[in-house]
């Protein structure tokens, strides 16, 4: 059966609206939209590449803050100048250091606490027991100065060659400690260790054997991750290869005076 009959007896509904002409002229008017409009796109100049872009434009924004910076630091000069001190260098031979980074005072790096000790500075009573605390030091002692230099005094050129550091004739001692939420607290735990370094290599009844031989593999594997310039880098490998324990019986650094000896 059509559908058609059906849709004639059905009553139309009105499902538009109408607006009188000036109802219309007014809304064009209030809706400008023609190509002679100010707010048209088709107005818009071309770009001529005389602006820079929003990295640009940020940059400008850091420059400012600089320039800001410099200029109340020119206008409190003579106020800076009456509390400025000079710079004396610090005598003791152990020196904790702390991060400090201007840029961001919320940084977790000025919690940071780095110890730096020569071992002849420490309180060590017999050669047994500075050895024994290079032992237990592990990867935290260096021939050198910790650094560049840290595989003996003359590498790097930390020292002219035939220049004797008396300071580190026995190796250098390097704690570092971020852990704890105060830069105070990690200065407190790195003069800690160092403390109980020294008690435990001083105790005659140490279990630790003063005789082990030491091990610098870590010093090998820190030149290669600093990726130093080819001279030093050589020189670097050269020095940890000659450090490098022999292998005895397939275990590496196993002292040769251990062994028993064969008769003939």
């Amino acid at each position: 059966m059509s559908l058609l009959p059906r849709l004639r007896a059905l009553p139309l509904a009105r499902t538009f609206a109408t607006t009188s002409a000036a109802a219309a002229d007014k809304a064009t008017a209030q809706t400008p939209a023609s190509a002679d409009s100010v707010w048209s796109n088709k107005n818009i100049a071309a770009f001529q590449f005389d602006d820079t872009t929003s990295i640009g434009h940020r940059r400008l924004l850091e420059m400012d803050a600089q320039r800001e910076l410099f200029s109340k630091l020119e206008l409190d000069r003579e106020a800076l100048l009456a509390q400025a001190r000079k710079f004396r260098k610090p005598k003791g031979t152990i020196r904790v250091t702390s991060t400090v980074d201007l840029s961001d005072p919320d940084s977790p790096y000025h919690q940071k606490a780095v110890l730096v000790a020569p071992v002849s500075a420490l309180p060590l009573k017999t050669p047994e027991a500075i050895h024994r605390l290079k032992l237990l030091a592990g990867p935290r002692w260096s021939p050198g100065q910790p650094g560049r230099a840290e595989l003996g005094p003359n590498a790097a050129g930390a020292l002219a060659p035939g220049a004797e550091d008396k300071l580190g004739k026995d190796g250098w001692v390097k704690i570092a400690e971020e852990r704890l939420p105060l830069g105070r607290m990690n200065r407190k735990s790195v003069s800690d260790m160092l403390d109980k370094l020294v008690e435990a290599a001083n105790d005659p009844k140490s279990p630790l054997p003063a005789n082990t031989p030491l091990d610098p593999r870590h010093l090998l594997a820190r030149q290669r991750k600093k990726r130093q310039r080819a001279g030093q880098h050589v020189f670097a490998r050269a020095e940890a290869l000659k450090r490098r324990p022999e292998v005895v019986g397939g275990v590496r650094g196993f002292p040769k005076e251990w062994l028993p000896a064969t008769s003939a």
